[in-house]
């Protein structure tokens, strides 16, 4: 076993965590959206919230890629 497999048995180790804080990154995505839905429509606070949702896509993409990894490395 290399560094590598080493790795990511590690991090698989604690994939149900990664579970996890993936639910919480769609749970505020979903506030981000009420919140954009119920607030003044200023330039300022759209451009936050856009902000905000990219932040949240990438970090969503990186534990669906990081829980993809995982699962094809277990079968």
């Amino acid at each position: 076993m290399n560094t590598y497999d080493g790795v990511w048995d590690v991090i698989s180790a604690y994939a149900p965590y990664f579970y996890l804080v993936l639910v919480v990154v769609t749970l505020m995505a979903a506030l981000n959206a009420v919140a954009m839905v119920l607030e003044d429509r200023f330039e300022g606070t759209f451009a936050v919230s856009m902000v905000v949702f990219g932040i949240l896509g990438l970090t969503g993409l990186g534990l669906a890629i990081v829980l993809w990894q995982c699962k094809r490395r277990s079968q």
